[in-house]
């Protein structure tokens, strides 16, 4: 077994296709599928679903996968160390609630400024598999809710608290300037779907206050929440943040009385930490200021 043998199977984990995951590594389709076969050889098992395609993993091969990333960080954190005196390189993964995309902009910039050299590589991502990412290594640092029970045990720097609002096409649906959560019982709701955190903690407030939703509509994206609206398909509650960023023409807001979530930078509390990381937290830590 070797590192290139792991390398070929992430790879297949992030492709989802043979051809496309051996492009990704340099090398034809057949020393990809050749080197991989030889990795279940040597330790006696299945790891991949054929079929004419790639179908998935074993739920042993999931196991190895797993590993096969870790193994894959450490390398690349070793490599990392023993070029300390050059230029910050190499790939730095980040991940995101989607709700935090437009206030990544500026820690985009500031890292780009800083490490030229370094390739970025931006995963928007729900909480849950935002925690297993810096769990497993896949993602070096997450700008996520610190206060949701995934994130428990990560290191974190608080950034800014999110805000609700209600977002409405007037066209369909006029909203009063002055709107409270009792109201939200009246208006077709369209909403993110349960597993997404801002779902969860929306459910929470409804709760709070007694209201039975009438949904009509759920998705797993803000884009897709945004095409729902100007169709006039309801009224939705999404992040104060993403709205400064992205409302444009035809859509309005009100606010809600909500003390909002926190959102922060995480990361894995480790006393000892990659060379990239350290390097990227040190320049956040300079440049100071409450959000990113």
């Amino acid at each position: 077994m070797d590192h290139r043998q792991l390398a070929f199977l992430a790879a297949l984990a992030d492709e989802r296709h043979f051809g496309r995951a051996a492009r990704a590594c340099h090398v034809t389709q057949p020393t990809l599928s050749a080197r991989l076969k030889q990795l279940e050889d040597e330790l006696g098992t299945a790891l991949i679903v054929r079929g004419h395609r790639f179908e998935g993993f074993t739920a042993e091969g999931e196991r190895v996968l797993v590993h096969a990333r870790r193994v894959l960080a450490e390398l690349d954190e070793l490599r990392g160390e023993l070029t300390a005196g050059s230029p910050l390189n190499g790939r730095f993964s980040i991940g995101v609630v989607p709700s935090a995309l437009p206030e990544l902009v500026p820690l985009l910039r500031r890292l780009r400024e800083n490490f030229p050299q370094l390739s970025l590589r931006i995963r928007e991502l729900a909480t849950s598999a935002l925690a297993q990412g810096l769990e497993d290594g896949q993602l070096d640092l997450v700008v996520g809710f610190p206060d949701a029970p995934a994130m428990a045990g990560f290191a974190c720097r608080p950034l800014y608290r999110e805000l609700p609002v209600v977002v409405a096409n007037p066209e369909y649906f006029p909203l009063p300037e002055q709107l409270g959560w009792q109201q939200l019982g009246n208006y077709p709701l369209v909403l993110l779907t349960p597993e997404m955190q801002q779902r969860r903690r929306l459910n929470q407030r409804l709760e709070l206050h007694g209201i039975q939703p009438r949904l009509v509509l759920e998705a797993n994206s803000v884009a897709a929440l945004r095409t729902m609206l100007d169709a006039g398909c309801g009224v939705s509650v999404l992040s104060e943040g993403w709205l400064q960023a992205s409302l444009g023409q035809g859509l309005v807001a009100r606010p809600l009385d909500d003390e909002g979530q926190r959102v922060g930078l995480l990361w894995r509390a480790e006393q000892r930490h990659s060379r990239r990381l350290e390097a990227v937290l040190a320049v956040l830590r300079e440049e100071g200021g409450g959000g990113l």
